[in-house]
């Protein structure tokens, strides 16, 4: 039997691949004892799990002893979330653990920090061409990230104008090269007081997860990507470069190996 639910007092894993950095975090009792954010060179199916294993052997834990798993689902990358999702579908399945989903989006608002219910949180990925996978986010009085308009793939300047209503009188925009994304919405909304975040806080953070609405996947072998959108070329090319992903026989033997 699976373990039926995931939440404090735990020790738990989180994962993120949805975009060029790969994110790895150890919790416990809510707390992240553990984080390795890296902008690799490699595949990320390359270096998913030994930068999990090191983690483990830095905190001096074993597979055995985490409680559940968390793991950004997208938007983002077609390549990058098949290989953090299939690791911790493949994981959990294993060691019959709960998995929690995280909004990869949700995980780069929450670079925001908490800044009071008023304020609007908008975590932005670059699609190309001034798309955007995008949503509104804001804190609650639990400090805690919230939804308030789901994640999507989006026209940004098409798609601003309609969101009006859920907008606070100052916005937070949160992304890795968004400087186009914040001058359309400054011209869109010329009064809004503006804060950008595009440091390296940007990425998505996997520890970040405590701070973000968590779903609950109560058959894991049925987590799916929320993929919002892929583009044909990100299909080909995944399906041309499928060695490069972590197959379930190898999450399997380094699960083996660890336990």
């Amino acid at each position: 039997m699976y373990k039926e639910k995931i939440g404090e007092s735990m020790k738990y894993l989180a994962v993120d691949s949805s975009t060029k950095a790969l994110s790895v975090a150890l919790i416990e009792d809510t707390a992240v004892v553990a984080e390795n954010t890296l902008l690799p060179q490699q595949q990320h199916g390359v270096l998913l799990v030994p930068a999990v294993a090191q983690l483990l052997e830095q905190m001096n834990w074993k597979t055995s002893d985490l409680d559940g798993l968390m793991v950004g689902v997208g938007p983002g990358s077609y390549t990058g979330l098949r290989i953090g999702v299939t690791f911790a579908k493949t994981w959990a399945n294993s060691k019959k653990l709960p998995i929690a989903s995280v909004s990869s989006l949700a995980l780069i608002a929450a670079a925001s920090l908490p800044l009071g219910e008023n304020v609007s949180v908008l975590p932005v990925m670059d699609a190309r061409r001034l798309s955007a996978y995008t949503a509104i986010y804001k804190w609650d009085t639990e400090e805690k990230l919230v939804s308030v308009v789901a994640d999507s793939h989006v026209d940004w300047r098409e798609w601003l104008p309609t969101v009006s209503e859920h907008l606070g009188e100052q916005v937070v925009l949160v992304g890795t090269g968004i400087e186009e994304f914040v001058e359309a919405f400054q011209e869109i909304y010329p009064d809004k007081t503006v804060e950008v975040i595009t440091d390296w806080a940007a990425w998505p953070h996997a520890g970040r997860a405590v701070l973000c609405p968590r779903e609950l996947v109560a058959e894991p072998t049925l987590l799916a990507p929320n993929y919002a959108h892929a583009t044909l070329a990100e299909r080909e090319w995944a399906e041309k470069n499928n060695t490069t992903i972590a197959s379930e026989k190898d999450n399997e033997a380094f699960i083996e190996h660890f336990t």
